[in-house]
């Protein structure tokens, strides 16, 4: 009876340590990215590496530029909608290690379709999923979205 106990303790320890990296990335990439939708610039800020590389539409920014924009910025985005299209796929490469692309599309304030894609390179520290390496761009989209 203690030899079951003991099989059954340590078969759901090792079940909690093999979780998914893919899950745990995508977590991480919806978290942050509630976070920045909400403007808790704190909690957008603590998942990002110290020397994090920023780029969005070529431009290069510091972790204390990404901080400072988060915290300007006007919510609700755009023309206030929901995204048309919004998918974020994860790709581990190993267990502390992945990276997440965003695939997006909205409608903005003029009834323009923007198009985004967002990448993220993730490395698992002492403190969760950072960000160290973030690259947007940004882009309308010409003619009309289908169905309409």
């Amino acid at each position: 009876m203690k030899y079951s106990t003991l099989f059954l303790l340590l078969l759901s320890l090792a079940g909690v340590a093999a979780a998914d990296p893919a899950e745990e990335l995508l977590a991480a990439a919806k978290e942050e990215q509630e976070a920045f939708k909400e403007g808790d610039c704190a909690k957008v800020e603590s998942m990002l590496a110290e020397d994090i590389t920023f780029f969005a539409n070529t431009r290069k920014m510091s972790r204390e530029q990404i901080g400072k924009f988060c915290r300007s910025l006007k919510r609700t985005f755009g023309a206030g909608r929901e995204p048309i299209e919004d998918t974020i796929t994860p790709f581990p490469l190993d267990d502390d290690l992945g990276y997440t692309v965003r695939d997006f599309r909205w409608e903005d304030k003029n009834n323009q379709v923007v198009h985004e894609v967002v990448t993220k390179l993730w490395e698992r520290s002492d403190g969760g999923w950072k960000i160290i390496h973030f690259q947007s761009t940004v882009m309308p989209e010409s003619g009309e979205r289908p169905g309409h």
